[in-house]
């Protein structure tokens, strides 16, 4: 029994912008990141047009977003960053609305490009931001939590945005997910808080103190001199190249082997399997090197890929789209992570999303590169080639040297 002075116990904040962070990337990535594959089928059919024709709108999407999110970095680091989740939250709505006019592919490049800028703003960069202030030493769950709202939008929002555009049309179908998308970015963006101090604590939820603590980390100018980061960029933009190109042609992979409904439920059973494995992978993460698990990793999501290339059954489809669902979701969960255990959060927005540029290289490049690889030669020389780009990644990981090396040359590089 609680004595009458006993303040009762709060539940730390840090939770509350964990739960919003997961529920914002749950509506970017069912109707963005996720959706662009399904998108991309439709336009294909809509518009007549080529598997590398309209696989150059994904690359659109991806690139700006990518370019984006590092144009804006050095602003999250400064100010609020609800702004950035209102802003992208309009703009995303009104993105997916101009879908009733998308009667070309230039068109169709057009809405792509737009929808990348808004998923920028209210996607990973100040997600993964946010939940990295937050936490220490619980950073792992709560970036592991966080991220599956990703996998869950996959889930739970995409295949009903899918049967929607079957039903509808993108014409049709673009002003609801507008809709959807608005709702489910902007009202729950002004619960968040851009950092602990804020609401007058420290991360994980200690008590501040009576004198304001600076953020701590390397400059943006050391971490990006150093081999591992270098190492880790570049390897990801190999893991991102297979990864994203691999999901954006799965529905049309799948629907030219077997039919469209199963290469939507092939989407599911990935996202499924990439929230099993984030969650379990955010308490592994705490046991084992993280360093050492993305290698890991980056080989099973090779395994995978291989897999699928010859996949031709319902079956054999599911199993190896969960496999490379426990790859997606827990590579996509590393990078940052690997990047604040390194190099620290005061130049956080800058260093991460610096990675994700050199990284939106592959991902930019990936949709479209499997599609035309496709058109020239079939989808199972397309998926091995992507398969052995995670060979070179794990080659980089392994090159880029250990965290501590890492840690100790950004405390030695001097900044330019």
């Amino acid at each position: 029994m609680t004595s009458p002075t006993t303040e009762p116990r709060r539940v730390f904040y840090g939770w509350v912008i964990v739960a919003v962070v997961f529920a914002t990337l749950m509506v970017t990535a069912g109707l963005g990141f996720y959706n662009a594959s399904v998108i991309l089928v439709a336009a294909r059919s809509e518009l007549d047009a080529s598997v590398s024709a309209v696989s150059l709108g994904p690359t659109l999407f991806f690139g700006i977003a990518g370019l984006t999110a590092f144009a804006m970095s050095r602003w999250m680091d400064r100010l609020d960053l609800r702004l950035f989740y209102v802003v992208g939250g309009f703009g995303g709505a009104l993105s997916l609305v101009s879908l009733r006019w998308v009667d070309s592919v230039p068109k169709l490049y057009l809405f792509f490009a737009l929808f990348g800028v808004s998923f920028a703003l209210a996607g990973l960069v100040p997600g993964v931001t946010l939940v990295a202030r937050w936490f220490s030493r619980r950073r792992s769950v709560a970036l592991s939590i966080a991220s599956t709202g990703l996998s869950v939008g996959g889930i739970a929002i995409t295949p009903f945005a899918s049967q929607l555009i079957d039903e509808e049309s993108l014409a049709g179908a673009g002003p609801i997910m507008g809709a959807a998308w608005l709702v489910g970015v902007v009202p729950l963006a002004l619960l968040l808080r851009s950092q602990p101090s804020d609401k007058g604590l420290q991360p994980d939820g200690e008590p501040a103190p009576l004198e304001p603590v600076e953020l701590t980390g390397a400059s943006f100018a050391s971490a990006k001199g150093t081999r591992f980061f270098r190492a880790l960029s570049g390897a990801y933009s190999l893991i991102f190249l297979a990864q994203v190109g691999a999901l954006a042609q799965m529905v049309s992979l799948v629907s030219e082997r077997v039919d469209r409904a199963t290469g939507a439920a092939a989407l599911s059973v990935l996202a499924f399997a990439s929230v099993i494995g984030r969650l379990v992978g955010g308490v592994v993460v705490t046991k084992v090197p993280a360093r050492e698990l993305t290698a890991l990793l980056i080989l099973v999501q090779a395994a995978a890929l291989s897999f699928l290339a010859f996949a031709d059954t319902r079956a054999t489809i599911f199993i190896a789209a969960g496999v490379f669902g426990l790859s997606v979701g827990n590579l996509l969960m590393l990078q940052p992570l690997l990047l604040v255990e390194t190099f620290g959060v005061k130049h956080y927005s800058q260093i991460y999303s610096y990675s994700q540029l050199i990284a939106t290289i592959g991902v930019a490049s990936g949709p479209f590169l499997l599609g035309a690889l496709r058109d020239l030669v079939d989808y199972r020389f397309s998926l091995l080639f992507a398969a052995a780009t995670n060979l070179v990644a794990f080659a980089l990981v392994i090159a880029g040297g250990s965290v501590a090396t890492a840690q100790e040359e950004s405390s030695t590089v001097q900044p330019v």
